[in-house]
């Protein structure tokens, strides 16, 4: 009881610091005004996920945007996670003690809420766990990595441009993981621990618990932006990079010209296909007529000559 007490004060000062507490409605505003270039600080935003929180563990991470540009779509994270020996003092039944490592990239992009982004991403790390929710617990560590799928949402806009928002996302993968299985009891208010299984090898882990715990299946964390909302972030580069705008309305045209300049050569030569053929049909027909001339004179001569030879 005394960690968790000291777990949530720790979580309200994280979001009472005065950086966080500058909010200001900007309900009214536009949020997706033309912005080109992000300073560092504005490609920098906090995390904290609520739903590891929720079991008593501290958590925070940082995230920045792979670029300088508002339509630089990738991003880079690290993120961790503290909780260990949490017990010792109250010899409690359960034990849930970790701390972890990891690293994400993560591709966003906009939809049609501009104060709303998608991003799906891979991720990997490792971690070192005591968990015992049961008469048998399981201590070791793991390696993970797998592919992570969310939506970030603005929930609040600050006077210092600053934003506050959800995000909401599943984690899925592969856990190698090497563990011991043991119990323990109290004996004169002492930890006694016996072993029930060991695993010698790190492979893959079926255990829900520790597959869960690993990956870290759900989140629902708060993100905090430096000085740039969601709006201004991840945007279509066509919507704020004029130069890029016409080079790409110029390679449109360019290739509108090309494919209008060969439907034109594709209908010269079909115009010059048939103009051939009626050509040859005529010399065709020219030809008949000539030998057609000449079978009639021939007759009309074989004619004649048969007049004189009766006279």
């Amino acid at each position: 009881m005394i960690y968790f007490r000291r777990s949530l004060l720790a979580l309200v000062a994280l979001l009472s610091t005065p950086m966080l507490t500058v909010l200001y409605g900007q309900n009214a505003a536009l949020y997706y005004n033309k912005v080109e270039h992000l300073r560092l600080g504005e490609r920098i935003s906090l995390r904290t996920n609520l739903v590891d929180w929720a079991v008593v563990v501290p958590n925070l991470g940082v995230e920045m945007t792979l670029g300088n540009k508002s339509w630089n779509k990738w991003t880079i994270g690290l993120s961790g996670r503290l909780n260990w020996q949490s017990g010792t003092k109250s010899l409690s039944y359960n034990v849930f003690d970790l701390y972890d490592g990891r690293v994400e990239l993560r591709k966003y992009w906009h939809g049609k809420n501009p104060r709303r982004v998608f991003y799906w991403g891979v991720y990997g790390g490792a971690n070192h766990f005591d968990i015992k929710l049961s008469e048998t617990g399981k201590k070791g560590s793991s390696f993970f990595g797998g592919l992570t799928i969310g939506t970030t949402t603005q929930l609040y806009g600050y006077q210092n441009g600053s934003s506050l928002d959800l995000d909401l996302g599943l984690n899925v993968g592969v856990v190698l993981a090497k563990y011991d299985e043991y119990r323990r009891e109290i004996q004169d208010n002492q930890y006694v621990y016996t072993t029930v299984a060991k695993k010698e090898s790190y492979r893959p882990t079926f255990s829900p618990l520790v597959y869960a715990t690993s990956t870290d299946v759900v989140k629902v964390s708060l993100v905090y932006h430096f000085g740039t909302k969601v709006a201004n972030r991840y945007k279509k580069r066509e919507l704020v990079d004029e130069e890029y705008r016409l080079r790409i309305a110029n390679e449109a045209y360019r290739r509108d010209t090309l494919r209008a300049a060969k439907e034109e050569a594709k209908a010269a030569k079909r115009i010059e296909r048939a103009r051939n053929k009626k050509l040859k049909e005529y010399e065709k027909a020219e030809k008949a007529k000539q030998k057609a001339a000449q079978k009639a004179a021939l007759k009309a001569a074989k004619a004649e000559e048969k007049k004189g030879e009766k006279k």
